[in-house]
């Protein structure tokens, strides 16, 4: 009975210097970096962006839009120095329509940065990617984020649905294809620390239909499903500059 005593205890002592180990190791691994939240605002011009709402846009009269999502990726900062981080596999889905305008961007290492970029899209190798291998709460989960298309197509990087109002028509651009992947590079200047970042962009979605492409719903067309024509080439164009840095700042 003796020895059985021992070893339990031996055992036990394991079993405890175990726990107490991987507790000191994560901390310490994770010492030197934190979380940036990010919240996109959306407008129309000056206006706030409200779902259902009538906005003029373009070479248009009244629209509105009952969906307005999209996926973002390739997130990277340039330190003060001139260096880059690259923030890989971490993806952020957006749905100006239902409110979802948060994510966070974690174990970024500490730093002054002066500028950050990311990109409207996915590059090929994850736009052709297993949708499968995500949890159903990952940014691309084809069951979260439902801009899935299939394996062949990969994924919509952009759904804008709603109506003509004028015209009495509905409007459904589904903006997709690797080589549509859009790059966005913003000026930035804040310090990031141990209590972590918030940065808040802005979405002018007037901008999707306006420059250098001044989008007419009655000339251009009111819906693509395609990954090359001319009303997504011009969609893709106009999206160069939809987004502007409002703040960045330390918690």
């Amino acid at each position: 009975m003796k020895n059985t005593f021992y070893i339990i205890l031996g055992l036990l002592a394991i079993g405890f210097t175990s726990c107490t180990e991987d507790d000191v190791i994560n901390p310490a691994l994770e010492a030197n970096s934190a979380s940036i939240d990010f919240t996109v605002n959306h407008t129309v011009g000056t206006q706030n962006f409200t779902a259902g709402t009538a906005y003029s846009v373009g070479a248009n009269g009244n629209a509105t839009f009952s969906r307005f999502a999209y996926l973002l990726g390739s997130f990277y900062l340039i330190a003060e120095d001139g260096s880059t981080v690259t923030i890989d596999s971490q993806y952020a889905h957006i749905e100006a329509h239902s409110g979802k305008t948060t994510f966070s961007l974690v174990d970024i290492p500490y730093g002054t940065y002066k500028s950050m970029g990311f990109s409207i899209g996915l590059d090929s190798a994850i736009n052709h990617g297993n949708p499968n291998q995500y949890n159903t709460d990952h940014p691309l989960s084809s069951i979260n984020n439902s801009l899935h298309w299939g394996w062949l197509a990969g994924y919509i990087f952009t759904a804008i649905e709603g109506k003509d109002v004028d015209a009495d028509e509905s409007i459904i651009f589904h903006l997709a294809g690797a080589k549509n992947k859009t790059n966005v590079s913003l000026a930035a200047n804040f310090t990031h620390g141990e209590t972590g970042s918030a940065v808040i962009l802005e979405y002018d979605i007037a901008e999707v239909f306006t420059s250098p492409n001044n989008f007419s719903f009655t000339n251009d067309g009111r819906s693509t499903h395609s990954i090359s024509d001319p009303v997504s080439t011009k969609l893709f164009a106009n999206m160069a500059d939809v987004f502007t840095l409002t703040s960045a700042a330390s918690k």
